[in-house]
């Protein structure tokens, strides 16, 4: 028994399987271009190996020290964030969002029609702080989701006011602003939809800690964890290490 065997209780000639299993079904075939692949038990590494290549047209193969766009998985990170506010007193999660964002006091609920003949009513309660995590406040992405289909009389509004993701050209308090402009597609707290949420997650993170969102996230996740590579940019010194984009 090998000694990463020995701390793991996993068969490192069997792991080897998972490599195989890669490069036949999806590295050969193209499916992917490269990978990674780590299994740890117990707090020791059992398995860890880089399959492909990261740049397919410059013939670059998958290094260890890869950086990769992890899109999505920045939601939660953010939601991480958000409650380590959460630990230091700031809020609770059945507070409202008004309590930081006045304008939210505005919001209204879509009840049917649209444009001038569009119906809403007051909410129920306020949006609050579980609601924007969890993606049940109401909000929507404005349209655009792969399969939604016809747009929805409220994602029109979304278009209208041209509220984007945070990144854009508004700032944190103009993007929250706007939002309070836009009905409500649900009563807060009755449905689930994937949304705006995790953006608003992170407007209150910088309105809150009063720090940007990006250093927020540096001070308080990324060095401690030592996450170095880890940022909404990458440095022309790690540009080499970056993998090519392919769909």
């Amino acid at each position: 028994m090998d000694a990463q065997s020995q701390w793991t209780g996993l068969d490192a000639k069997r792991l080897e399987r998972i490599g195989d299993h890669l490069q036949r079904n999806y590295i050969d075939p193209q499916k992917i271009a490269g990978c990674q692949v780590q299994v740890a038990r117990h707090g020791h590494i059992a398995y860890e190996k880089a399959f492909g290549s990261m740049d397919l047209e410059r013939n670059k193969p998958m290094r260890d020290d890869a950086i990769f766009r992890i899109y999505s998985m920045t939601k939660p990170i953010t939601s991480v964030a958000l409650m380590t506010l959460y630990e230091k007193g700031h809020f609770q999660l059945t507070d409202p969002v008004s309590r930081f964002v006045p304008s939210w006091r505005n919001h209204r609920v879509w009840v049917s029609g649209e444009g001038d003949d569009m119906v809403t009513e007051a909410p129920h309660r306020p949006v609050n702080f579980r609601d924007v995590l969890t993606h049940t406040g109401g909000f929507t992405y404005g349209g655009g989701l792969p399969g939604v289909g016809e747009q929805h009389p409220v994602d029109r509004i979304y278009r209208g006011l041209k509220v984007r993701s945070v990144g854009g050209a508004d700032s944190m308090h103009e993007f929250m602003d706007k939002l309070a402009q836009v009905p409500l597609l649900y009563q807060p707290g009755t449905r689930w939809m994937y949304s705006l949420s995790t953006d608003i997650c992170g407007a209150l993170v910088e309105i809150i800690s009063g720090k940007p969102f990006d250093q927020y996230l540096k001070e308080e996740i990324f060095e401690p964890l030592g996450m170095v590579d880890t940022a909404f940019h990458v440095t022309p010194d790690k540009v080499e290490r970056f993998c090519a984009n392919y769909q």
